[in-house]
């Protein structure tokens, strides 16, 4: 009860934030809300996902079961994912179902009313008071993937806050952890059955990986004659800026790193996280020759067969392009929170990135691993030495191959297990 308590106060809010919508960004949220495919019947499993990340967590479970002709209907959050799951519906139209989270147009309980599915698994932190309405509901067997107390953890040791976590996460019958710290201390808040802690994405990641060159052949323009530029460096002198802000710039000023970029002794890409004109303009300013691809790129060749800065001014390649790289900065660890460093790990890239790691759990997992193999840069004055400290400490990647593999097979007894308790 408490749960439908919290989603009709959603709704109350909701109307009372209705002139939201007469703004630019109100109206595109609402149009986003509106655009649910139409009912398939009584479905078999319903999904929760905020971000492309989390839609990858889930991915193989969603795939394995639309091969096995179930009926599947897929909530999510953001914009973002969108085009990716529209994609998808359109090659299973008959068995999976898109409905976009109302935040601005929720009405009390829909999806209450309006999910079928027995089964539901929601992601991470998307405590959404609709979605745990029907968690609660009697017959509807529910879970949480990605389950992490990072940044909580400490308050575990408070009896009080461990008596709510244990009635808050009892509205689930089971949960997956994200790390092995994560399974210990699920266990030991009791009430829940917990299974193994697993990187759900690895599987995908390596399909992805398997599948570059065929998937950069299709979207990347000219590719062979992109990889042709690459080809002039050994894997180890070719880096890439991942999911790249302007705050990770200062990477550039590292002194060996400039030297050996302007002596051509190492190829950069760069993938910005927000695509734009001004990266060019960034980057000639600190006095590189920059090299842009574009959609349009024709295939013609820089001026220098072996630009100091190729920009990437591209979209939805930068996990492929991970698997030609022998380092890897991924952006964002000095903005919110970094990015993804699960897929240049998978790729078997070293890396670097910024220190606002305390969301990512796939951090964790990698320095349990490998802890050589991701170097987090603590400030932006190590910033611009870290280039320099990289190549004095090389990571022990012996365990990697080991590690992939055990999460594909801890991902396959999770889901057997699954299927088990639902």
């Amino acid at each position: 009860m408490i749960w439908r308590a919290i989603d009709l106060l959603h709704s109350l809010l909701a109307f009372l934030l209705f002139p939201v919508r007469l703004f630019p960004w109100g109206r595109k949220r609402a149009h986003f809300e509106s655009q649910r495919t139409p009912s398939i019947g009584q479905c078999d499993w319903s999904f929760e996902v905020s971000s492309e990340g989390e839609f990858e967590q889930v991915k193989p479970w969603i795939m394995s079961l639309l091969k096995s002709e179930k009926k599947v209907e897929l909530v999510y959050a953001s914009e973002s994912v969108h085009k990716t799951v529209t994609t998808l519906q359109q090659h299973f139209s008959n068995s999976l179902r898109l409905i976009p989270l109302p935040l601005l147009t929720h009405t009390p309980w829909s999806l209450v009313r309006e999910l079928t599915a027995p089964r539901l698994v929601l992601c991470r932190y998307d405590f959404f008071p609709s979605l745990m309405a029907r968690a609660s509901v009697v017959g509807v067997s529910s879970g949480l993937v990605w389950a992490s107390f990072k940044k909580r953890r400490h308050r575990l040791e408070n009896v009080w806050w461990r008596r709510w976590y244990r009635l808050f996460y009892g509205t689930f019958n089971w949960v997956v952890p994200a790390t092995r710290e994560d399974e210990k201390l699920f266990n030991e808040l009791g009430g829940i059955q917990v299974l193994s802690a697993c990187e759900m994405r690895v599987p995908q990641i390596q399909y992805r990986l398997q599948e570059a060159t065929t998937h950069l052949t299709e979207r990347f323009p000219h590719w062979s004659t992109f990889f042709n530029i690459l080809s002039d460096y050994p894997q180890e002198s070719r880096w890439i800026m991942g999911s790249a802000w302007e705050s990770d710039l200062a990477l550039l000023d590292d002194p060996k790193l400039r030297q050996d970029l302007l002596d051509k002794k190492l190829v950069l890409s760069l993938v910005p996280h927000k695509l734009g004109a001004h990266w060019k303009e960034w980057l000639e300013a600190r006095g590189f020759d920059v090299f842009e691809i574009t959609p349009e790129w024709r295939g013609e060749l820089p001026s220098s067969t072996k630009p100091q800065i190729i920009l990437l001014n591209l979209k939805g390649v930068l996990c492929e392009l991970y698997s030609v790289m022998g380092h890897a900065y991924v952006g964002g660890g000095f903005e919110r929170s970094v990015h993804s460093v699960l897929e240049p790990f998978v790729a078997g890239c070293k890396i670097l990135c910024g220190p606002k790691v305390h969301r990512s759990t796939e951090v964790e997992a990698i320095q349990s691993v490998a802890p050589m193999a991701l170097t987090v840069i603590p400030d932006r004055a190590s910033l611009m030495t870290a280039y320099s400290h990289l190549l004095v400490t090389p990571p022990d990647l012996t365990l990697r191959a080991e590690w992939l593999d055990n999460q594909a097979k801890l991902l396959k007894s999770n889901l057997v297990e699954v299927m088990r308790l639902c």
